[in-house]
C-alpha cells in the first residue's frame, strides 16, 4: 500500500470518526400492538395522508376506530411502495388481523384515483349489523380498569357490551369469570347475579375484544325497581362501632329478617326475607361491605352437600361465618371448628385462626 493509499484511507476513517457512523451501525423496526384510537369527533371530509403501507394500515385502522363509513386517504408524494398493491393488502390485514375489525367490519371497498401526481383513495367500511357500535365499545389500554367497567355495566344491568382491551391476556372464561368476582365482591350491583356467556376476537397482537352477553332474567323495569329497593335498604351501621359488633350487627339484622330455605338471591333475602344459602352468604357480604369489613362467599359443601357460607376478617383475623346455621352454630368459628361437616378448597380462602369465641 503506497502513502496515497494510506492517507486516503486515515482521511476516510476521520471522516466517519467524525459523523458518528459505526460499522456496527443497524436500524431495528418494532412492530407494536396497534394502540386504541382516542375517541374524538372527525369527519369523513378530514384527508389522511400516509406515506408508507404502515401509515396504511394504521389509517384504515382509524376509520374504523373512529366509527366512520367512509374517509379519503392521500398518498403523500414520496410515498414508498405501490398505492394500488399496498391497499389491497392493507385492507385483508386490517380486516382480518386486528381485533375490533374481526368484530364489527364486514367489508373493506375503496376506489383509487390519480390526478396528475397525485393520489387518493376513498375507503368505504361495511359496518355488521350483529355488532355493537364503534361508539358504544369501551375501550382501555390495559386491563387495570377491567374491575370499575364491569362493576358499571352490572349495576346499570346492561345485556350486551363489548370490551376492547389493547394489551390483554384474558380468555372468554376469564372475563366471564372477571364479570363473577367482581359482583362476588359487592352483591348489591345487582338483585340477582347475571349469567354471562363471553364471546372473544383477537388479532394477530396481544389486542382483545370481548362481547359479553348478562342476563339476570329480570326486565328492565324489574331490575331497576329491585335495585332502588335494595339502594334504599333500612340498614345503618353503628357509628364508631368496633369490626366485631358491626359484623354482629349485620348477622342480626339478616337473621332477624330471613332464614328459609327458599331458591333466592340476594334481592330476595334482603327484601323478600327468604333465600338459600347463597342468597344469605351474598347478603351477609354485601351488609359487611356497607359496614366497612373485608368479607367473601366461599362455596364448598356441608354435610357432602353443595353449600355456601362466609369468611369475614375482624381485627385482622379471619373467621368462618355460616348464618344459615344460625348464630350459635355458625358465626365466627376457625378452620378447626368448621373441619369435618364443613369442606372448601383451602388453598382459595384466608386461613381462619380467629380466637373470638361467640
Amino acid at each position: 500500500m503506497n502513502r496515497v493509499t494510506v492517507k486516503l484511507a486515515l482521511l476516510i476513517l476521520v471522516l466517519v470518526l467524525l459523523s458518528g457512523c459505526s460499522a456496527f451501525d443497524k436500524t431495528y423496526v418494532v412492530e407494536a400492538d396497534y394502540p386504541l384510537a382516542a375517541r374524538k369527533e372527525v369527519s369523513p371530509d378530514d384527508t389522511l395522508t400516509v406515506s408508507g403501507l404502515s401509515d396504511l394500515r394504521d389509517g384504515i385502522r382509524s376509520v374504523v376506530a373512529d366509527g366512520l363509513e367512509s374517509r379519503t386517504i392521500l398518498f403523500d408524494a414520496s410515498y414508498a411502495g405501490n398505492p394500488a398493491e399496498d391497499l389491497a393488502a392493507a385492507c385483508w390485514q386490517v380486516r382480518t388481523e386486528d381485533a375490533l375489525c374481526i368484530y364489527c367490519v364486514e367489508n373493506i371497498a375503496y376506489e383509487l384515483t390519480q390526478i396528475v401526481s397525485v393520489t387518493e383513495a376513498k375507503i368505504s367500511i361495511t359496518y355488521s349489523p350483529k355488532a355493537i357500535p364503534v361508539a358504544d365499545i369501551v375501550s382501555m389500554p390495559y386491563a387495570t380498569e377491567l374491575n370499575e367497567c364491569i362493576a358499571d355495566a352490572i349495576s346499570s344491568g346492561r345485556s350486551k357490551m363489548a370490551i376492547l382491551i389493547s394489551r390483554s391476556t384474558l380468555t372468554a372464561e376469564d372475563m366471564a369469570a372477571k364479570f363473577s368476582e367482581v359482583y362476588r365482591k359487592n352483591p348489591g350491583l345487582s338483585p340477582v347475579e347475571p349469567s354471562v356467556s363471553v364471546v372473544m376476537f383477537s388479532g394477530n397482537g396481544t389486542q382483545g375484544l370481548y362481547e359479553v352477553e348478562a342476563d339476570t332474567g329480570l326486565t328492565a323495569e324489574t331490575f331497576q325497581a329491585q335495585k332502588e329497593a335494595m339502594d334504599s335498604l333500612a340498614f345503618e351501621p353503628e357509628e364508631g362501632a368496633n369490626e366485631l359488633t358491626l359484623a354482629e350487627n349485620a348477622a342480626k339484622f339478616l337473621l332477624d329478617a330471613c332464614h328459609t330455605d327458599a331458591p333466592g338471591s340476594v334481592y330476595s333475602a334482603l327484601i323478600e326475607k327468604n333465600a338459600s344459602p347463597e342468597g344469605i352468604a351474598l347478603a351477609y357480604v354485601e351488609l359487611c361491605r356497607r359496614s366497612g369489613l373485608d368479607c367473601r362467599i366461599v362455596y364448598g359443601q356441608k354435610d357432602w352437600q353443595d353449600h355456601c357460607w362466609n369468611i369475614v376478617r375482624i381485627d385482622g383475623e379471619y373467621y368462618h361465618v355460616d348464618l344459615f346455621a344460625g348464630m350459635d352454630n355458625g358465626f365466627l368459628k376457625n378452620d378447626s371448628a368448621f373441619w369435618g361437616s364443613y369442606r372448601w378448597a383451602v388453598n382459595e380462602y384466608p386461613k381462619c385462626n380467629g380466637s373470638y369465641e361467640i
